[in-house]
């Protein structure tokens, strides 16, 4: 099978000052075709090992993409260095010069000679428009091979590639990658539970997030829906969503579908809940607002009873359910949510780091649910705080 090749080109993404999530996007891209992609790679902004690594994959590859060092800085190499690597000549496009002034000219900014490199390319090579950014990207197709070089920038990138993806004429495998994503039952668990199934023609695989545990299945279609089929029998309650569903995007089109409005409480979470109910465009229509009741003063402020928070402290499913209602009430919405526990470093009321409680007021009644998260730090036990809520908001939705 043809392979593919990804390079991420960035000092900053070997000291580890930025992550490269850009190789892991492209390859992700590439899923449904008949590629290869064994590994992906990241090299410094040095002008000879980029050179010395276009050389060394464009030799025995079908696609090799670069990503990253196109600006108008001194350390963006990357047109230069990979096609000095592959012995291609570089020519200054007065028209791209133009239309890269022109953009500066819209900004109300000046074009300097520092951005005159980027209106170079190979000869041979198109263009790839950036309407996001003043640098583009460039693709060269030879014998029935792909080149492509793109800026860095994820909101720049991305469009282009998907603009991209679809010219290339990449063979397609046939085959599928599916998702179950499941919330409540750890790795160990899920795999008691599948033992058995059978599973001939499917690569599967199993990975934790912080919204649950996801099941991967990848092979042809046939194969692969029936052990969808199978796992999700046996999971059963504890599936929430399949491939591209996120559980913002279930509970809000759920909620606007009835017509139905949610309010939130948040403690340990502060604000990570109603962040994610936020996500995507249109949450005014069922998201009414959020309190963070971080002290036990706010939460007494906010509605929660006093003698809740005295007798059974703020860690308990009592004032998670009471916070849960507090939010309903004060926000006069259909549901209200809640979260309280101990993000960490030291424990709460002797409870320990990662126990979480979750809550949920509604006209069906309260309904409140205790976790406990490993202690993986605080933002890891906060976010699935968060990600618990929405998860126990979907079961009741359902």
């Amino acid at each position: 099978m043809d392979t593919a090749e990804i390079v991420g080109v960035g000092s900053e993404l070997i000291s580890g000052e930025t992550l490269d999530t850009n190789t892991a996007d492209v390859a992700r891209s590439l899923r449904p075709y008949a590629l290869d992609v064994w590994r992906t790679l990241r090299v410094a902004d040095n002008p000879d090992r980029i050179a010395e690594t276009a050389r060394e994959l464009w030799a025995d590859t079908r696609l090799l993409v670069f990503l990253g060092g196109l600006g108008p800085t001194p350390d963006d190499v990357t047109t230069a260095a990979v096609a000095g690597g592959l012995g291609l000549e570089l020519a200054e496009d007065p028209q791209m010069l133009a239309r890269i002034a022109r953009r500066f000219e819209r900004l109300g900014r000046r074009m300097n000679d520092h951005n005159r490199k980027q209106a170079q390319k190979p000869d041979r090579a198109r263009w790839l428009d950036n309407p996001r950014g003043t640098a583009p990207g460039w693709w060269l197709r030879e014998e029935g091979r792909d080149l492509v070089v793109l800026p860095g920038p994820p909101a720049e990138w991305k469009p282009m590639w998907e603009r991209l993806l679809p010219q290339l004429d990449l063979p397609e495998s046939g085959k599928v990658r599916r998702q179950i994503k499941t919330f409540g039952l750890g790795e160990s668990q899920i795999m008691e539970r599948i033992a058995g199934i059978w599973n001939e023609g499917v690569t599967s695989g199993i990975y934790a997030h912080p919204d649950g545990v996801y099941l991967t299945a990848a092979g042809h279609p046939e194969p692969v829906n029936r052990w969808i089929a199978e796992v999700s029998h046996r999971l059963a309650e504890y599936v929430w969503g399949y491939d591209a569903d996120t559980l913002p995007g279930l509970v809000q089109d759920r909620l606007q579908r009835r017509a139905a409005t949610v309010a939130a409480m948040e403690s340990l979470t502060g604000g990570l809940l109603a962040s994610l109910l936020t996500t995507l465009p249109g949450s005014s229509q069922s998201f009414l607002g959020g309190m963070v009741s971080y002290s036990m003063g706010a939460k007494a402020r906010f509605g929660v009873p006093a003698d809740t928070l005295t007798a059974q402290g703020a860690v308990s499913a009592g004032t998670a359910a009471a916070m849960a209602q507090a939010a309903r009430r004060e926000l006069n919405a259909t549901y209200g949510l809640a979260t309280t526990g101990v993000a960490g470093p030291d424990e709460l009321e002797g409870h320990p780091v990662g126990t979480v409680y979750v809550g949920l007021a509604g006209p069906e009644g309260t309904r409140t649910k205790l976790h406990r998260f490993p202690p993986l730090g605080r933002e890891a036990v906060r976010l699935r705080a968060a990600y618990a809520a929405l998860a126990l908001f979907w079961s009741q939705l359902q």
